[in-house]
């Protein structure tokens, strides 16, 4: 059995569900993880986290920053935050990502300020890439 867990510090969004296969967005790009992938820990990457319940239906979500974990077993993934396409107010992150493009070009801001910023917009655009996949 290949299981998937996704967990955020304020949810479980999904416990030791069996799985077809996984799609993550990992570091250094997206991950097809496929039963008997080899081991693997890896950071992630905001951008959306797709799976295959065994013999059944597709879930996407969007993800924050976090941690992949492949074993035998399945994978574990412990991300800041997880959304569905139903949490997710599409007009409102629209609005964000312009407000948020819109001081990183116009204001001047310091190094830590800039770095939270650049964070918040590729969080909202990943949130936002679950629009087009409805």
């Amino acid at each position: 059995m290949f299981k998937l867990t996704l967990v955020t510090p304020e949810k479980r969004v999904v416990i030791s569900q069996e799985i077809d296969e996984a799609t993550v967005p990992a570091f250094k790009g997206e991950l097809n993880i496929l039963p008997g992938h080899a081991p693997l820990i890896t950071t992630l990457v905001p951008g959306v986290i797709k799976y295959k319940i065994k013999g059944g239906k597709d879930f996407k979500a969007s993800i924050s920053w976090g941690y992949l974990n492949v074993s035998p077993e399945g994978l574990n993934v412990l991300a800041e935050t997880v959304e569905t396409q139903d949490e997710i107010n599409f007009a409102e992150s629209k609005a964000e990502v312009k407000n948020i493009e819109k001081r990183l070009t116009t204001e001047t801001v310091d190094d830590e300020t800039y770095r939270h910023l650049q964070e918040k917009l590729a969080h909202e655009k990943a949130r936002q890439l679950l629009e087009n996949l409805k």
